[in-house]
């Protein structure tokens, strides 16, 4: 009986992700994104997993993408071991090996996706620059933390902090900007 209710459920989930590749190609990624960031339970965090594994430049092994998460750029890579939590949003990111996020964590592709120079032309019509924005491995970032920089192996990053610098490896950043209050070696 376990068996069959397996069956049903992989064929449930490779319908749906069926479905939701195809409708991109319609509507666009982004809002497709948005739909399938909306199906609870263990059965939604497989969907997303199935759906990101087939549109995102790489997806590994073991990775949980949670209710409300969003990918916005198809370009992301994401490593093994990684589990973002509720409501994160992911520009442009290369997210390395053994991650985990807590709720409301922003990946953004960088801090100049706007511009904002010109006062003869409406912010909104400004061409910004978007890059991939690095999260090496081994990392901890806590609830609602705003992510526009590179973070290195093995640090944490507490609750509510901006990164708008690099962090190196192996240390404790926290505040608005985001600054090291210790190391971990």
């Amino acid at each position: 009986m376990k068996a069959i209710l397996r069956l049903f459920r992989n064929l449930f989930i490779f319908l749906v992700t069926k479905y939701y590749l195809t409708l991109s190609r319609l509507v666009g990624y982004e809002q497709v994104a948005f739909k399938v960031s909306l199906y609870p339970y263990r059965i939604g965090n497989d969907i997303r997993y199935s759906f990101y594994n087939k549109m995102l430049e790489q997806v590994g092994v073991k990775v949980l993408f949670s209710f409300g998460t969003i990918v916005t750029n198809k370009k992301t890579i994401i490593g093994n071991n990684v589990r973002l939590g509720p409501y994160n949003t992911i520009g442009w990111a290369n997210i390395g090996d053994d991650i985990l996020t807590a709720q409301n964590v922003h990946i953004l592709s960088g801090s100049e996706q706007h511009s904002y120079s010109r006062l003869d032309v409406p912010i909104i019509a400004q061409p910004g620059k978007v890059r991939c924005v690095n999260i090496t491995g081994d990392n901890w970032i806590g609830a609602n933390v705003v992510i526009m920089d590179d973070i290195g192996q093995g640090s944490i990053i507490g609750s509510g902090s901006v990164v708008v610098s690099k962090v190196l490896d192996n240390v404790v950043a926290v505040g608005n900007p985001c600054r090291v209050i210790k190391s971990r070696k």
